[in-house]
């Protein structure tokens, strides 16, 4: 999804909404598991094992439904009559995965969003979460958002996390605006891990948006997101820090929080710790931090780092430049 999430703020404050390139591309993050544990009723029964065949298929499928291919494959195996009974998410899978090769490109196909979409949309009507999801971001991409939230609708009933995010998500970008039911789906994601959506819910805490205006409980999201490897929470928890809001004031942490962000490709961060660095004297970092956030589009951070330029030896200026090129973002959920 290349559009701008309408959590905006005024000119005024510190705390912003990023962009999303799509409602969720499922983060790595969230693993919740769903197992049922079937238990023998009966203390006389001559076994303890439980009766796993026992459980009955639409409650099977519906356990199963936001399953990855090796859980599906681990309780498909637990005995013949679970086989049986997902035997149509197995099948899912396999469009699953023949949609993300024409989404992609790869696999030896050309990308092709319209085979993508009949993919996923076979894997939906299957039964499979991953699908409806991956489903509903091509059609919010193509602007069918009304498709989109139906398909987000259905995966987060099933308890899918990141269909549940896209749909409070998309509470947020669609008229009538919904924010009530955003932060609803948003608390059940996070609640259950998703990083993303755990971001969006501290926005919508923090400035009040279908909920009263929770500044602890707003900074308790950032960091959960922000520990969870999502740069723009990092950024988020370090203002925190900065400023006070909804927590005590710490130097440490907030430089702690912005140097992560920095290193995982955040432009304002960079901007803010090459400023940090340049303040401290460390003027060959400084201008390391200050190149990246001017590639990232910060231009305020270009005035700085000429004025740092001016004051290095040819020999410093020519190694700032080349750490820069060498730089690598550290790994993030985004």
């Amino acid at each position: 999804m290349n559009q701008k999430t309408l959590l905006y703020r005024s000119d005024a404050s510190r705390f912003i909404a990023f962009p999303f390139s799509k409602p969720d591309g499922r983060d790595a993050k969230t693993k919740s598991s769903r197992w049922s544990k079937v238990s023998s009723e009966s203390s006389s029964s001559p076994t303890n094992d439980p009766d796993f065949s026992a459980l009955p298929f639409d409650i099977l499928t519906k356990i199963a439904a936001p399953f990855n291919f090796p859980n599906l494959l681990a309780a498909s195996l637990v005995c013949r009559s679970w086989g049986d009974a997902l035997r149509a998410l197995r099948e899912a899978m396999v469009l699953l995965r023949q949609g993300k090769q024409f989404k992609h490109g790869r696999g030896g196909v050309g990308r092709n969003l319209e085979k993508a979409l009949v993919s996923f949309l076979k894997g939906a009507a299957r039964g499979s979460t991953l699908a409806m999801v991956d489903a509903g971001l091509i059609y919010w991409e193509r602007g069918q958002k009304e498709e989109a939230i139906a398909l987000y609708q259905k995966a987060a009933a099933l308890g899918d996390a990141a269909g549940q995010c896209n749909l409070g998500i998309s509470y947020l970008n669609t008229q009538p605006l919904n924010h009530k039911e955003a932060v609803k789906w948003l608390h059940q994601a996070s609640v259950g891990g998703h990083v993303r959506a755990q971001y969006q819910l501290a926005l919508c805490l923090h400035q009040g948006l279908g909920v009263e205006q929770n500044l602890q409980e707003a900074v308790k999201w950032y960091l959960k997101a922000a520990e969870g490897g999502y740069v723009r929470a990092m950024y988020n928890a370090s203002l925190c820090y900065t400023f006070g809001e909804g927590l005590s004031h710490s130097r440490r942490q907030a430089r702690k929080w912005m140097k992560r962000a920095a290193d995982r490709g955040h432009g304002k961060a960079q901007f803010e710790h090459g400023l940090a660095l340049f303040s401290e004297g460390e003027l060959l970092k400084a201008i390391v931090y200050l190149e990246l956030a001017t590639r990232s589009g910060e231009t305020a951070a270009t005035h700085v780092k000429n004025a740092i330029l001016q004051q290095l030896s040819a020999t410093s200026r020519d190694l700032a430049l080349l750490l820069t090129d060498n730089w690598r973002a550290l790994p993030s959920s985004r």
